[in-house]
């Protein structure tokens, strides 16, 4: 009987339809070659499984919580609610995490796992937490010597307190200026500010979505190049560079999910010279490496005036990247497959360490009080 896996997906925030549209591919793609068992995540934070969560045209109309069963994970297992009792259905010899955002792809899935025992194949809760944090993965690149775009973090409640100030401390960026939510994802609140009205608007966006943003120097004549990486057998795998293309100052939600595949709109391989490709493979495998990151994400970096600027690092990565490692998507499933196996042998050298269970020390206090009565 084949293993059983569980993927996650959906989540609590703004992409969790985005999530759906990955979670339910990698659900298909690896049916046959495990037991697989979809896990949704609706917005409420209640979970939800079934074998109808793998079509994408289930998530349409009614409240998730009056069409599908609900699930939670317990003792290590995958259960679902049956009237009112609970039901195991499994015990995954994996989990993939296909949550996009916060409440997903910022660790508190990871997290989740890891109270249950449940091997992850993607990133870990530390990994994921860093690098959802768009002001902390500036300052991890540069303890790593990988230059970033100038920037400026700033916080709601500041904001609130000290408007202009923020607002003339952002501006020294020099305009054009870039803002986004600090924690969030799919271009989603993302605003170019060409003067002191517009970047007050652009906060106020960035700040509907995140009770933080970071205002960032928009580079002159600036390419996007992204490039992605796995671990399988212990060894870190980098893909050739990609540079995605659009018509707008920045790759957008719209470019990102409405309009097309890669052949459409981006190219890959990117055209560029040997020496910058050479380097934006070269600084994804020292993040990867450094962060200790498992399973596939895509690093996101600017080329500007000859110079390469690491911008941000998706730890799951829309449709998880499957085409910067495969022509097609039927070949996809032998990378989910090391990805997945990857993870269950982390876990192993994990539970091989010494955990001390019991410290003895409730039991001391105990026997302390006892005699002093």
């Amino acid at each position: 009987m084949p293993e059983s896996v569980v993927v996650l997906f959906g989540g609590k925030s703004c992409e969790n339809e985005v999530s759906v549209i990955t979670g339910t591919m990698a659900a298909n793609i690896l049916r046959g070659r495990y037991e697989v068992f979809p896990v949704y995540i609706a917005q409420s934070g209640a979970m939800f499984t079934g074998e109808e969560l793998f079509s994408p045209a289930a998530f349409r109309g009614a409240d998730p919580a009056k069409k599908f069963r609900p699930a939670v994970f317990a003792d290590g297992a995958l259960c679902a609610l049956h009237g009112r009792r609970l039901r195991a259905l499994c015990r995954p010899a994996c989990a993939l995490n296909c949550c996009h955002g916060m409440g997903g792809e910022d660790g508190a899935v990871s997290g989740l796992l890891d109270l249950n025992g449940i091997p992850n194949a993607s990133p870990d809760l530390a990994g994921s937490a860093l690098f959802m944090d768009k002001a902390l993965t500036k300052l991890f690149a540069k303890a790593l010597g990988i230059r970033t775009a100038p920037y400026f973090r700033l916080g709601e409640a500041e904001y609130k307190k000290r408007g202009a100030f923020a607002l003339k401390c952002a501006e020294r960026l020099g305009y054009p200026v870039i803002v986004k939510p600090n924690r969030l994802g799919s271009s989603i609140g993302v605003t170019v500010a060409h003067t002191r009205a517009e970047l007050a608007l652009a906060l106020e966006c960035a700040f509907a979505y995140d009770t933080a943003a970071i205002a960032e120097q928009y580079l002159p004549d600036r390419r996007e190049i992204n490039c992605a990486a796995y671990r399988a057998g212990g060894e870190i795998v980098v893909s050739p560079c990609e540079e995605p293309k659009t018509r707008n100052a920045f790759l957008t939600f719209k470019d990102k999910y409405f309009d097309g595949g890669k052949e459409e709109h981006g190219d890959f391989p990117a055209d560029l010279p040997q020496e910058i490709s050479e380097k934006v493979r070269a600084y994804t495998k020292l993040l990867y490496r450094r962060a200790a990151l498992r399973g596939i994400v895509r690093a996101d970096f600017l080329l500007s005036g000859g110079e390469v600027y690491f911008n941000e690092m998706n730890t799951v990565p829309g449709s998880l990247g499957w085409y910067f490692f495969c022509d097609r998507l039927r070949d996809f499933p032998q990378v989910l497959a090391a990805v997945l196996e990857q993870g269950i042998q982390d876990a192993q050298r994990r539970n091989s360490k010494r955990l001390l269970k019991n410290s003895g020390i409730l039991t001391a206090i105990a026997g302390a009080g006892a005699k002093r009565r």
